[in-house]
């Protein structure tokens, strides 16, 4: 839900990632339905015959770290344009690529932990068997088999949950891209307090998402964010409970009690009390930190 920003030490890891797949400069599929061998400049070729009027200058390398804006447009192009659609063994390039793509550490890469849609769910890759497994899956914010030549662009893969993963495919409204904008910016959730059973029932109060921006109202409904987050309105009364118990002054005995033993900084207490990360920058470490975050604040906890 915040924003992942795209640095250039990322770009070149993913790079190595993409270009890492190619063994002795080849791709190779051999099965039942299609057999290649293709090499970077075999597909640099390709592109360069598909899409010499989107680009001119195009190639795998620049395809792969495009921007959002870049692939958007080439999304937008390629609508308006039959004759640049590839046959079965050209796709097969691209979606080869994707599929091995997924046993590496691309999520490690962005150090992500939780769904960047709706941060409710952990998202990891571990080894069982030497082999890469994962809980997270990949979101092509443009279909892959629409748009194939996009399969692994890194501005295409969002880490995501399946569940997200899920939804997201079977909608096309204008949401947010994680890693264009972000979420937690233009999008907060708010208490509204019903009565005095709030201090100590979920039916003394309610959880509402609140956002005046279109695409952040888009990612809200098409994630059906609203409503999964009104089953963790526990997490919120165990806030509204703590406020009254971690008054100011007790949680500055706490800090000085346990400063530099086990807390290194008032942030690490603020966590311990809340349950989950409050900074704005660290919100994707852990599942329901943006809830916690919003909630913590609106509480003055």
């Amino acid at each position: 839900m915040r924003k992942i920003a795209i640095t250039q030490n990322i770009q070149e890891k993913y790079k190595n990632l993409v270009f890492g797949i190619f063994k002795d400069d080849k791709l190779e599929k051999n099965d039942k339905s299609i057999f290649f061998s293709i090499t970077i400049e075999t597909i640099d070729k390709l592109l360069q015959k598909k899409l010499k009027h989107f680009d001119e200058n195009i190639t795998f390398e620049k395809l792969v770290l495009a921007d959002f804006e870049y692939i958007k447009n080439l999304t937008e192009f390629i609508d308006t344009h039959s004759s640049i659609q590839l046959n079965k063994k050209e796709k097969s390039y691209f979606l080869t690529l994707y599929e091995r793509l997924k046993k590496t550490e691309y999520v490690k890469m962005l150090n992500v932990t939780t769904c960047l849609y709706c941060n409710r769910n952990y998202i990891f890759n571990f080894k069982k068997n030497r082999q890469l497994e994962a809980t997270a899956q990949l979101d092509h914010f443009f279909d892959k088999r629409t748009y194939p030549y996009l399969a692994v662009s890194l501005y295409n893969l969002v880490p995501c949950c399946s569940t997200c993963n899920q939804r997201k495919s079977t909608k096309k409204e204008d949401i947010i891209h994680p890693f264009v904008e972000s979420f937690d910016d233009v999008a907060k959730f708010r208490l509204d307090i019903k009565d005095s059973r709030f201090y100590h029932s979920v039916d003394g109060f309610d959880v509402k998402l609140y956002t005046d921006n279109t695409k952040a109202q888009n990612s809200i409904d098409v994630f059906n964010l609203d409503r999964l987050y009104k089953n963790h309105k526990d997490i919120i009364l165990e806030l509204i409970q703590k406020d009254v118990i971690y008054n100011d002054s007790y949680i500055d005995e706490l800090y000085k009690s346990y400063e530099g033993t086990l807390f290194r900084n008032r942030e690490d207490l603020e966590r311990l009390i809340s349950g989950g990360f409050i900074q704005d920058d660290e919100i994707n470490k852990r599942p329901l930190s943006k809830l916690i975050k919003d909630i913590t604040q609106e509480l003055g906890l």
